[in-house]
């Protein structure tokens, strides 16, 4: 085999085993006053107390407040992610971007909320 069709053969196994060396990465830390959930593919319950704000980033997170919690601001970016607000939960305000993030609250559910970017939606749970 020749140097090129080595190198090309090369190159493409390195990108078809990225996505499973992806897998699972990232996780959820905290700053202060601050919960960041940044990676992929990342499940992550959280539950603190006082105010603290979250910021959501990476792609395909599935992130669940729990009820109970104060939230100063929730800040989703990314791709691709599920944010579940509990019942009970107080959020101030809500910046959703990027593309295909759903945002599921519970009936009544009342914050501000910022939408941008395309496919972002909020449903309203029973």
């Amino acid at each position: 085999m020749n140097t090129s069709k080595q190198r090309r053969l090369l190159c493409a196994t390195a990108l078809a085993l990225l996505p499973l060396g992806l897998l699972g990465c990232g996780g959820t830390s905290e700053d202060g006053n601050t919960v960041y959930v940044d990676g992929l593919n990342i499940k992550s319950t959280l539950s603190k107390a006082g105010i603290y704000n979250v910021e959501i980033t990476g792609s395909n997170n599935d992130v669940t407040i729990s009820s109970g919690n104060k939230v100063g601001s929730l800040d989703i970016t990314g791709i691709n992610h599920d944010v579940r607000i509990q019942a009970g939960v107080e959020v101030d305000r809500i910046d959703i971007s990027g593309t295909g993030n759903t945002l599921h609250v519970p009936r009544g559910f009342k914050s501000k909320i910022n939408r941008s970017g395309s496919n972002n939606v909020v449903k309203e749970g029973g």
